[in-house]
């Protein structure tokens, strides 16, 4: 706030009267133009009062001082000098409370307009807390998420998602392979993103199987789901229950059809199912349901494929059902089992 004209006629005139209080209004100009006036604040209703009370000290000087000839002066004219005079002062101690009123009034009115167009500082962004579930081999885990969804997560697997989701959207990192039944909720999509390929839906149940160095596939065994690229949602291809996308992931081809429920899904009712896989696949499986590694003494023939169904086999009893038609003698030491081929 700029004192008016009639402000500082007014001023100019106390001084002129009082010259012997020139220094004190000196440096009380001087704490005002020095002092930070970001750092205050005021109220209009404080503002307002400190004022009236201004104006209740001058009106008391005026009419014990009585009036005189003024000349209009700018707010310099204090630093300038007045021509001073010997006429005693007998207000001392009200002339220091009207100054030192003035300078906070003039100080935080003026301070409140800087604090209120500063910039405010953006609310510190709260750190995102991930959880993770991790299978080693030879383990599955059932899990019941804190949305009400449930995981069955398959041996050889990990499951990465935020702490109790965030507010807009339910979003999982899968490696390996899990079940899902999830609870519905149309405000929060429920999105499982496996090796670049994301699966979305907001009620259904599905499985998504995505190990390296296999074909990433979903199976939609109830409701819908939409299926695309993580860096490419606007070609996302939907499925119905029953159908199943699989994914080439060094080519990028897809390929949708239906797929059988019993062999899909066998592996959630500890069953292992072998139709027409490549012993690669078998290997893999084996390892992750047993806990073990296998080494291979030789190759098996090219084009080799399994076929057989196991529940609840012991390792033994698997590979003595397999060698067989797979033709290879096996030997087991602890977790490692050697495979000839003949």
């Amino acid at each position: 706030m700029s004192p008016e004209k009639n402000t500082n006629i007014r001023w100019e005139r106390l001084l002129k009267e009082n010259p012997g209080q020139l220094s004190k209004a000196k440096l009380a100009r001087d704490i005002v133009l020095n002092l930070n006036y970001r750092k205050q604040s005021l109220s209009g209703t404080e503002v307002s009062r400190l004022w009236e009370l201004i104006e209740s000290e001058v009106e008391d000087l005026e009419s014990e001082t009585g009036e005189c000839e003024v000349v209009p002066l700018g707010p310099t004219a204090i630093l300038d000098g007045l021509e001073m005079s010997k006429k005693p002062f007998f207000r001392y101690s009200q002339w220091l409370g009207v100054a030192a009123i003035l300078v906070f009034a003039v100080l935080l009115s003026v301070g409140a307009a800087w604090v209120y167009q500063e910039e405010k500082p953006a609310p510190p962004v709260a750190e995102l807390v991930y959880e993770e579930h991790v299978t080693p081999p030879g383990v599955k885990s059932s899990l019941t998420l804190n949305d009400g969804s449930k995981v069955l997560l398959n041996s050889g697997s990990s499951l990465r998602y935020v702490k109790n989701f965030e507010s807009d959207k339910r979003v999982l990192y899968l490696s390996g392979e899990a079940y899902f039944e999830v609870a519905k909720d149309s405000l929060r999509p429920f999105t499982v993103v496996s090796e670049g390929v994301k699966t979305t839906a907001l009620g259904t149940v599905f499985n998504v199987s995505a190990y390296d160095a296999e074909d990433l596939s979903v199976s939609l065994v109830e409701g819908k789901v939409a299926v695309a690229g993580e860096q490419d949602e606007n070609t996302s291809e939907i499925l119905e229950m029953g159908e199943e996308l699989k994914v080439n992931l060094a080519t990028g081809v897809s390929r949708k059809g239906h797929f059988d429920p019993e062999l899909v899904l066998a592996w959630t009712n500890k069953r292992i199912v072998f139709r027409r896989v490549k012993m690669e696949e078998a290997i893999r499986v084996l390892e992750n349901w047993y806990g073990v590694k296998f080494k291979l003494r030789n190759k098996p023939a090219p084009g080799l494929l399994i076929y057989g169904e196991y529940e609840d086999e012991i390792l033994e009893n698997v590979l003595e059902g397999l060698s067989y038609s797979a033709r290879f003698e096996y030997k087991i030491r602890q977790d490692e089992v050697e495979l000839t081929f003949k």
